[in-house]
């Protein structure tokens, strides 16, 4: 039937007399009425929204103002701290010892976990903890910053792990200058839990937080579940990030950490480099309003609910019919519009396995016209076009519900493309499956992001050789096949000497290009199911499965040490530098890849002790 005809006839009926006048009055003062009241709840809910969040938006600023002043007056405490231990360093051994003393006991323990001493060969020369193994601190971020800067001035590292400590800590490092040359760092490891515990006095919220950030977004400490988040950084399109010149600010987010949606004041501390947020959940402070807002709405439909029913029975009758056959053309409309417009393909498959009807999604993904694959078995849309590829196996599956899976899917003009299929089974009156529908979207990019976030996730970007993740893992497989056959698993630590003077003598540069032909010449000296990884600066690590007291790690330790000693030509230069190499064995040594890559590290410095170029059990 005509849309406009079928209109006209319900319009018509509607106003058959008598009662066409009252009827006509009737709807149009409940529309009106509806209308005005709608209106009202509507504007005065916005209203009141729109003044709890200004509320919010200078309660949060407020509070980011109080914390920061807090936070600065503390890193003010340990900037003096770290001066005078830096001016003690200067004058000598003995002022030096009785500062680190004094500073150790006036500092609070509960927030300061360390006050330490880096020289400037980049290892630790003092730690308020005590006497602690020879510990390599040059790779740190903080550490190679102050020596490339000769600006006196604070640094405040994101948190970091202890190598000793094993606990998260905030790094507060200044430099020693010796005559205007670096001569090392004085650094204190500061809590970031315990210095978030004392900034949740300013919180009002359950999900309120304050977050100290650093200039490029990393997060230093949080109030709510920080420890969950060192390490993470927010987006770099945050103004706080993007106009540095601006002191304070507040904006509203979704938080990349936690993904609540919060009003966020921010003010920049006196170190320009650090910022302080304070984010109130939005649905927290626009509760109370909202909940106001329901019940003003619940009393306005409890006082016009008896107008509706008496407007209800008036025209059941006479839109008994019209409703349900207007409700079913807007269903079919719906269901055909939503079939036309979805962005993702659908196919109808017949029981055969025969393409019955596409939608224009499916077109436009695959370029095949509409009618092009009518009657043609769903292997069509397969790169190989094979009858059991895996699109097909999938459709011809049976049971009830909904299953999914990839496949490799042709387009009309010959080019590839990973697709994802959720099919689901239509069956007949009778419980008998007779169609399958396929709902299609092409999910290459996707996939390849996926495979993309994998390999950054697990190998190091200097080297492309695996990292500390990636590695610990790999040992775990050969440690289950060693317990498996009664093997052995060997791990190499190694540590190259004499590669800091490549780096100040040549530029980090070079050094870069020497690490990576490093990693190049390890590949070569083992096999493939050998893996090799970088840890970080200038240390890496070769675990190999082995036959058991076969002596293969210590061969495969000198080949290591020999192979390193030859000369590298890097940037037109011949450089010559040599390794120290710790041997470490399952189940001699260790029966899990911590304690096996920590066995096989103190070997490697018992080889250092006997004079470099050597490797150690």
């Amino acid at each position: 039937m005509d849309a406009r005809l079928f209109l006209s006839r319900i319009f018509h009926r509607f106003l058959e007399p008598p009662l066409s006048l009252v009827r006509l009055l009737i709807v149009l003062s409940s529309i009106l009425a509806f209308g005005v009241v709608s209106y009202d709840l509507v504007t005065d809910r916005q209203r009141t929204e729109q003044a709890a969040l200004d509320a919010a938006r200078q309660q949060a600023l407020v509070q980011s103002r109080a914390a920061a002043e807090m936070v600065q007056a503390t890193l003010d405490r340990f900037d003096f701290a770290l001066q005078t231990a830096r001016d003690a360093a200067v004058a000598g051994p003995r002022a030096m010892a009785f500062q680190e003393e004094l500073i150790a006991r006036t500092l609070p323990s509960d927030l300061a976990l360390q006050q330490f001493r880096i020289g400037a060969d980049g290892y630790l020369e003092y730690s308020s903890l005590g006497p602690a193994p020879r510990n390599y601190l040059g790779d740190r971020d903080y550490f190679k910053e102050l020596a490339a800067d000769q600006a006196d001035r604070l640094v405040v590292s994101p948190p970091v792990l202890g190598r000793l400590t094993k606990k998260w800590s905030i790094q507060l490092a200044r430099a020693i200058r010796r005559d205007s040359r670096f001569d090392g760092v004085v650094a204190i490891a500061v809590s970031p839990e315990e210095w978030a515990r004392q900034l949740a006095s300013f919180e009002a919220g359950p999900r309120d937080t304050l977050t100290l950030v650093n200039a490029r977004g990393h997060v230093l400490m949080r109030t709510l579940d920080g420890a969950s988040h060192f390490g993470k950084q927010a987006p770099q399109k945050r103004e706080y990030i993007l106009h540095p010149e601006q002191k304070e600010g507040h904006y509203i987010a979704h938080a990349s950490v936690d993904g609540v949606l919060r009003v966020y004041g921010w003010t920049r501390l006196r170190n320009p480099e650090l910022i302080m947020l304070s984010g109130i959940a939005l649905e927290d402070a626009l509760a109370p309003v909202r909940e106001m807002s329901r019940r003003m709405r619940l009393r306005a439909a409890l006082a016009t609910l008896l107008f509706a029913v008496i407007i209800g029975g008036l025209l059941l009758a006479l839109a008994r019919y019209e409703r349900a056959g207007r409700r079913l053309a807007e269903q079919e409309a719906h269901s055909r519009n939503i079939v036309e417009h979805m962005a993702d393909g659908i196919v109808v498959v017949d029981a055969d396995g025969r393409i019955v009807r596409v939608n224009p999604a499916f077109c436009a993904i695959t370029g095949f016209s509409p009618g092009a694959l009518d009657g043609q078995p769903v292997s069509a849309l397969c790169a190989d076009g094979e009858q059991h590829c895996e699109l097909s196996r999938l459709v011809s599956q049976t049971g009830s519900g909904h299953w999914s899976g990839d496949f490799d899917g042709v387009r009309a003009d010959g080019s590839r493309y990973v697709g994802h299929a959720v099919i689901s089974a239509v069956a007949d009156s009778d419980e008998h499956q007779v169609r399958r529908v396929v709902l299609l979207s092409d999910v290459t990019e996707l996939r390849r992001k996926d495979k993309e976030m994998w390999h950054q996730a697990n190998f190091d970007r200097l080297t492309g050789l695996p990292n500390r993740a990636l590695l610990a893992d790999r040992i775990d497989g050969m440690l289950r096949r060693a317990r498996r056959n009664h093997t052995e698993v060997a791990v190499l630590f190694i540590d190259l000497d004499d590669f800091k003077p490549v780096n100040d003598d040549f530029g980090h540069d070079v050094g870069d290009l020497l690490l990576r032909e490093v990693a190049g010449r390890l590949q070569r000296l083992f096999r493939d199911e050998d893996t090799v990884s970088r840890l970080g600066g200038d240390e890496f690590v070769v675990a190999m499965h082995a036959e058991l007291n076969s002596g293969f790690g210590q061969n495969a330790a000198g080949k290591i040490v020999a192979s390193l000693s030859e000369p590298f030509q890097v940037a037109g230069q011949t450089l010559t530098i040599s390794c120290s190499v710790g041997v470490a064995r399952f189940p001699d040594d260790g029966d899990s890849a911590d304690s096996l890559i920590q066995h096989a590290d103190h070997a490697m410095y018992r080889a250092k002790k006997q004079g470099r170029s050597r490797w150690s059990l």
